[in-house]
């Protein structure tokens, strides 16, 4: 009965809520308009077609107590982006139960699923018809997020995940599956777009006397980047149990070189917040914090804090691969490899520089410029001097400085040069 009841809650009390209510104290920040960001690990969450822009481990940590009867929402979200595979990410949600007998809180009491002009005008009556089942038959809630994205191009990748709930209350024990889809599209630093469709594949829950299906909630989100230190964000969400769209927006500021402020609005939050980031070697960490406040409910959802833990590491950043990985050059004859070049520096590239080399370590070729680098490059298998290179393996090295001065270096196998047989 429990789960029914928190189910309902929040935005016209859409069923599944637990997937939609926003995790996170920077994406709580904006307003919960994070769709067309989505560049920290709530990407999970929020876009998880947005994962392949993710260059870096993410790992981040949090709670916060829902606005009614102290229910606490605890939640973990950890990516892994791989040079060629895609990017991976998981996230765990657990909504604790009141510690306060379960019957008496939820027995005969009324509950507002939508406020209009400050007047409750969709409510249902929220009741037990069993006993108390007592602590030893419920579970907290379950609930978890398996996540895969893949790039097909420098602008754009796709993702999905695999949405799971879990929970146990008296004779239910009510689990569910279902899909959720998402896609990013990422022109210039300055412009992205996301398309997210919630319970694309709907879950479906059932109980003693009652099921219900999670209906699908099409999410859509533009980033703009003004500067590099201002990012704007704003939502819009549909499903026909809103019968129309919502709206979301917020926006971000870095004040400081480890401080950050941020603002957003919905159709019945406002927030506030800001983070304190700072960085030990390669490693990147960040505390945040928000302040929300319900207008719409006047006054019956109470005002509520949410703080979350953000570490960043590792990953990849930069790589090449060629295509394809043998090439045999001969004289008068062109025998080329398209070589793909994959650049996500922090702030805008100030120059770059990537060399071929052999197994030995000497250098063949070389290319380099400033600004901006090639999506690919086109080799020949002829060495700087114009002569073609003995066959064997050949390794590149890929160096990038941004307009901030960090360097960013990867080095591997590139592809092979084979000797032409003569018949």
């Amino acid at each position: 009965m429990i789960t029914l009841i928190v189910s309902q809650l929040g935005t016209g009390g859409i069923p599944g809520y637990i997937f939609a209510y926003a995790i996170g104290a920077r994406p709580y920040g904006f307003g919960r308009a994070f769709t067309g960001l989505a560049d920290d690990a709530e990407a999970v969450y929020f876009n998880p077609g947005a994962l392949a822009f993710l260059q870096r481990v993410n790992a981040t940590a949090g709670y916060f107590q829902l606005p009614i009867s102290d229910f606490t929402y605890y939640y973990a979200a950890f990516t892994f982006p791989t040079a060629t595979f895609g990017s991976f990410g998981i996230t765990v949600i657990q909504l604790q139960n009141p510690t306060r007998d379960q019957g008496a809180i939820f027995y005969d009491s009324l509950i507002c699923n939508r406020y209009e002009d400050g007047i409750c005008v969709d409510s249902v009556i929220a009741y037990a018809e069993f006993p108390n089942p007592g602590n030893n038959d419920r579970t907290p809630f379950n609930a978890g997020l398996l996540a895969y994205s893949k790039s097909f191009s420098r602008y754009i990748s796709i993702g999905a995940a695999l949405e799971l709930a879990y929970h146990r209350v008296y004779q239910s024990s009510p689990s569910s599956a279902g899909i959720m889809v998402g896609m990013m599209f990422v022109p210039n630093q300055y412009f992205s777009f996301g398309v997210v469709g919630q319970h694309f594949i709907p879950p479906k829950e059932s109980y003693l006397i009652t099921s219900q299906t999670y209906p699908q909630i099409w999410r859509f989100g533009i980033g703009l980047r003004p500067f590099n230190w201002i990012n704007l964000v704003v939502d819009g969400a549909y499903s026909t149990y809103h019968n129309g769209f919502k709206f979301y927006g917020g926006g971000e500021a870095r004040l400081l070189s480890f401080l950050y402020v941020r603002g957003g609005i919905n159709y019945e939050e406002v927030s506030g917040g800001g983070s304190f980031e700072f960085t030990i070697r390669d490693i990147i960490f960040r505390l945040d914090g928000t302040y929300t406040f319900n207008y719409a409910s006047n006054g019956v959802y109470k005002e509520y804090l949410q703080f979350s833990g953000t570490i960043k590491f590792g990953g990849y950043r930069v790589w090449a691969d060629a295509d394809p990985k043998l090439i045999s050059p001969t004289e008068g004859e062109a025998n080329i490899a398209f070589i793909y070049i994959h650049t996500f520096p922090r702030q805008n590239v100030e120059s770059w520089e990537f060399i071929i080399k052999k197994q030995t370590g000497e250098v063949v070729r070389t290319f380099y410029g400033e600004g901006e680098p090639p999506v690919r490059i086109e080799w020949d298998g002829r060495d700087d001097s114009g002569r073609i290179v003995p066959p064997g393996n050949y390794n590149y090295y890929y160096r990038v400085v941004d307009s901030g001065g960090e360097v960013y270096e990867r080095s591997g196998y590139l592809l092979t040069v084979k000797r032409v047989e003569v018949w």
